[in-house]
């Protein structure tokens, strides 16, 4: 990738491969399948203020493409087919503005007033660069387009956007910044992933553990005695994306030592099987796609981890065969390319600057390990594991330059879905409670947000809305103390407490209402600021927007939950500090758990599906990392969820987890 920060020559920053522009070859035929227009795109371009219009459109001309990703494995370069012109059509200056301010609201407003509070708070994100402009641009060889579609046989097809600048020995490439489709959008499915944790030193780790169990094979001189003793499971363990959970490995799963890299390049595996099948059309990360920033350990090839994050996806390896060497184990190799879309927001960790150590209280846990394990592992750079906490926003430069330069965006389905991504921002040191309790809250929505949350609401007027954050909106903190509270209170002797005891029908047994938020602090590791304000909007009792949402999903604790939401009538006030300091504050809604994606299963009849879930909106579906294990009670394997729709209506949420093969 090349270096954007230098040169002043106009680049496009929007769409790029965390938020790409997704085109259906349908809208552009007639009835007859005909095509009666070209294909084309708005795309954000930026530009030196010294720069004229008349510039712009020459660093444009006859310079501008868009490539097709063909295949997923094998040369780069020959994955990809040939070039297709880009022809632009129109350019406009984007003046200053206040979304808010404006009489007709529209949604490139609301695009640019996000770049505003985030990416224009730096002066260097994108070098010199900083006049935005409105371009669109047509693809007028749509012949070649369904050529391609009928030799791929797939319902999507992927391609980059390459900009041939004059007198660059390198193009400035947008990976995986336009999907063209040919599907008819009423059914759909879609991956909604969460808390990545890439870094480039978990192959390192991973390597360290295989090579220890290598070197104690190879001190035994051949002794087979000796070499069966030695516990071989890193050597030969490997995982595969299965339904539900491998509950009779339960023990093995636990400390299963995983890489938080190889589980992405699994998913990249399942996820282009499926789209060979026809069964994928894209795919959401909400957040902690790396763990820090910096490089801890390893070679120097990647500035940072957002980039090897990039290499991940693009299938593309960096100083495998240099020191330290890391050689062709299958699983620290990029192998596949992603080739279906993904779109992308950010958690708290991708805040963060620099490594925590993993020797450091029971982070071992979290991947998986034991203390043996990670003993004699050492970074070379130092870490500090308070300073590893420290935030800031300027250290998402690259995450703008090259994945996405919008915290807050909107994503259109067809005619009637509308995903809405909501940044939940940065660690929030305010909440000691959670602090000090191992789970940081967030610092949550700001007040543009909330009003860029409502105006996204108005633009989807009576269409489908889901909100996607990486930070929930409810989490329960349920301790030791209030285990045992419960276990009493529910009658439960001769086994432990289980999350099912809390579920709606079983709770209505104990106080006839089977209300969560009248027993459990539902504010635990959520968000910190403007937090009653958004479950109203969730729940339609907001004084602005009086609509429900349909559903959010989230991430952020590494647990697998399941919630539906109600106006509240009557609230209740929940102790939200500690036993001996109590702080009550008041929730705003109702709040019920359950299996809800079994009680979609329990429906053959698809008008009573759509009533049920109309009259029990919204939901919130939190997924467990596909990285990290929760550290604490609530094991689950990495994982995700699968959604699909049929009809418009939402009639899956099935939720995969690696199983040991």
């Amino acid at each position: 990738m090349i270096d954007i920060q230098l040169g002043n020559y106009p680049i496009i920053i929007k769409p790029n491969l965390g938020n790409p522009i997704l085109l259906n070859l349908r809208d552009y035929k007639n009835q007859d399948q005909v095509p009666f227009k070209n294909l084309s795109f708005e795309a954000l371009v930026i530009a030196s203020p010294s720069h004229s219009t008349k510039k712009v459109l020459e660093n444009f001309h006859l310079n501008i493409f868009i490539q097709p990703i063909l295949k997923d494995n094998g040369d780069f370069s020959e994955r990809r087919g040939d070039l297709i012109a880009l022809h632009m059509v129109e350019i406009e200056i984007i003046k200053e503005l206040d979304f808010r301010d404006q009489l007709v609201l529209e949604e490139l407003n609301c695009v640019v007033w996000d770049i505003n509070n985030c990416v224009f708070q730096f002066d260097d994100v994108f070098g010199e660069r900083s006049k935005l402009y409105r371009v669109r641009f047509q693809i007028k060889d749509i012949i070649s387009i369904e050529n391609l579609f009928k030799a791929s046989k797939r319902d999507c097809l992927l391609f980059d956007i390459v900009h041939d600048v004059p007198n660059l020995s390198e193009n400035k490439v947008n990976y995986h910044s336009i999907a063209i489709y040919d599907k008819d959008w009423k059914d759909f499915s879609f991956i909604h992933a969460t808390d990545f944790h890439i870094a480039r030193r978990n192959d390192f780790i991973l390597n360290y553990l295989k090579q220890k169990v290598k070197d104690k094979v190879k001190n035994c001189g051949g002794n087979e005695k000796k070499i069966s003793k030695i516990n071989k499971f890193i050597l030969t363990r490997d995982f595969e994306f299965k339904e539900e959970f491998q509950e009779d490995r339960y023990e093995e799963l636990r400390t299963a030592k995983y890489n938080f890299n190889y589980n992405l390049r699994k998913l990249i595996g399942f996820a282009n099987n499926k789209v060979s099948q026809k069964n994928l059309d894209f795919v959401l990360m909400t957040g902690d796609i790396i763990d820090y920033l910096n490089i801890a350990k390893g070679n120097y090839h990647y500035k940072n981890n957002f980039h090897v994050f990039i290499d991940i996806l693009l299938g593309l390896n960096k100083g495998l065969k240099e020191p330290p060497y890391l050689g062709n184990d299958e699983e620290f190799v990029n192998k596949q390319e992603i080739m279906v879309p993904i779109f992308t927001t950010i958690g708290n960790h991708d805040y963060r600057k620099s490594q925590y150590g993993i020797k450091f209280g029971h982070i071992h846990k979290i991947f998986g390990m034991t203390h043996s394990d990670v003993k004699g592992y050492h970074d070379t750079k130092f870490y500090n594991n308070f300073t590893a906490l420290i935030s800031r926003d300027k250290f998402l430069k690259d995450y703008f330059r090259y994945i996405n330069p919008n915290l807050n965006f909107k994503l259109k389905i067809g005619d009637q879905y509308n995903f809405i991504f909501l940044d939940t921002g940065q660690d929030s040191i305010a909440d000691a409670h959670d602090l000090l309790k191992g789970g940081p809250s967030t610092k949550g929505i700001k007040e543009y947000q909330v009003d860029l949350l409502r105006s996204y609401i108005r633009i989807a007027h009576n269409q489908k809305v889901i909100v996607c954050t990486h930070t929930p909106p409810i989490s329960p903190n349920l301790s030791r103390y209030k285990r045992r509270k419960y276990k009493k209170k529910l009658n439960i002797r001769k086994r432990r407490l289980e999350w099912s005891d809390f579920y709606e029908d079983n709770l209505k047994r104990y106080d006839g209402t089977g209300r969560l938020d009248k027993i459990l602090n539902l504010k635990y590791q959520t968000i910190m600021y403007n937090w009653s304000t958004l479950l109203k909007i969730f729940t339609g009792s907001d004084k602005i927007i009086r609509r429900k949402i349909d559903f959010a999903m989230c991430g952020h604790t590494h647990t697998l939950k399941e919630y539906r939401l109600k106006e509240a009538k009557k609230t209740e006030r929940i102790n939200f500090g500690f036993l001996f300091f109590p702080i009550y504050i008041e929730v705003p809604c109702e709040i019920y758990t359950s299996r809800y994606r079994d009680k979609l299963k329990e429906f053959n009849d698809p008008l009573e599906l759509k009533a049920w879930f109309d009259a029990n909106k919204p939901f919130v579906f939190q997924t467990q990392a596909l990285g990290p294990l929760s550290a604490k009670f609530k094991f689950k394997p990495p994982g995700f969820r699968y959604y699909t729709i049929k009809d418009n209506q939402m009639v899956s949420a099935k939720v995969f987890s690696l199983h040991l093969k």
